[in-house]
């Protein structure tokens, strides 16, 4: 070959060897491709098998987590005292135990109600003797045997011995009303034992300051919040909240927070709120732990849709708008603010009344991207 034709056919190798580069360095910086924004007819067939969302402006819900326990409803909980000292003869209930209005707890013998059961003796005694000189003087005083300040000396003491029977008579109902050495502790109200120090032969004071029993109502509880710090200023009085327990995964309480403590624990170093919750059949059992989420409205609205509707791709957020014929559905990426349970606020890509795609929305968006 000659040397003119090599040269001439070496020039032209590179310059293919040139282009075939820059084309593929072209190629490998070309941005990663974003989903198709047109159109995409839906069938009707299919339009039908879809679940349809809108786009609502709805008040902004601030949300937070929190954690707690029950307690009982110390409005509706009796903290029982036997008002004497004696040594416990008899229980009759355990805790747990369900217990009626004026049901009999446990029994004490004591030497004070001893004493309250003779005091009433001795002042029905003195009383009939009162009595019987009150008409002894009466009738003297008809026969001229007595005089009239006679009379009115031993009505006094009637009347006397009479407030003397009626005082020794409301203490001894006041403790207890029993007779002889007996003392009967009673539930005040109907409830549940959550707590009981008495055992026989226990030896209970009176001045004892930790109560024998402990009887709740659980028809309605009080779930204790704890709130740090750093939260306080995030928490108000009527805020919502919803509470689930690790006994009933499915189940969620509700109610509001009625009341915030303000002060901090000096152990624990958070301030506790109370939340009132109805407990029908029991459920909820003192010191079981729950979570808590706190949610409030915070006077502002945003365009909000079921967070099912929200497709994921490439770090960025995308809902399916359906055109207003109803037929024709296009890719359009959104900005989602927030989360609040199942609801996602959105600042950007849709508008009040915007329809969205909600079931098998995946499956379109894929079908969109080709």
């Amino acid at each position: 070959m000659k040397p003119a034709m090599v040269q001439r056919w070496g020039k032209a190798l590179l310059a293919s060897s040139l282009c075939a580069c820059i084309l593929s360095s072209c190629d490998s910086k070309q941005p990663k491709e974003e989903p198709a924004s047109s159109d995409w007819v839906l069938s009707d067939s299919l339009l039908k098998q879809l679940r349809i969302d809108t786009a609502t402006n709805n008040p902004v819900e601030s949300e937070m987590a929190l954690t707690g326990k029950i307690t009982v409803n110390e409005d509706q909980a009796a903290r029982i005292f036997p008002f004497v000292s004696g040594i416990v003869t008899s229980v009759n209930v355990h805790s747990g135990d369900f217990v009626n209005k004026g049901q009999v707890l446990a029994s004490i013998r004591s030497g004070e109600v001893a004493n309250f059961t003779a005091d009433v003796s001795v002042a029905e005694s003195n009383l009939a003797t009162a009595k019987k000189n009150y008409e002894v003087q009466q009738s003297f005083l008809q026969s001229g045997l007595a005089s009239e300040r006679d009379v009115t000396e031993a009505k006094s003491e009637f009347d006397k011995a009479k407030a003397e029977l009626n005082k020794s008579k409301a203490v001894l109902s006041i403790n207890g009303g029993a007779s002889h050495d007996n003392y009967v502790v009673r539930s005040p109200v109907p409830g549940f034992v959550i707590m009981k120090e008495a055992t026989e032969n226990l030896h209970w004071r009176s001045d004892n300051a930790d109560p024998i029993f402990i009887v709740a109502d659980l028809k309605n509880v009080w779930a204790m919040l704890n709130i740090y710090e750093s939260d306080i200023a995030s928490i108000k009085t009527g805020d919502q909240v919803s509470i689930t327990t690790l006994s009933y995964p499915d189940k969620v309480f509700t109610g509001k927070i009625d009341k915030i403590y303000n002060m901090l624990d000096p152990e624990s170093k958070v301030m506790r709120a109370r939340v009132v919750i109805d407990n029908p059949g029991y459920l909820l059992k003192p010191e079981m732990f729950v979570s808590v989420k706190a949610k409030r409205n915070i006077n502002e609205e945003m365009v909000s849709i079921p967070s099912r509707g929200v497709v994921f791709d490439n770090d960025k957020y995308y809902a399916l708008v359906l055109t207003h014929d109803q037929h024709k559905v296009a890719i359009r990426e959104i900005h989602i603010v927030k989360t609040v349970e199942n609801r996602a606020y959105v600042d950007k890509g849709l508008k009040n009344g915007d329809q969205i795609i909600a079931s098998k929305q995946v499956f379109i968006y894929e079908s969109l991207k080709k």
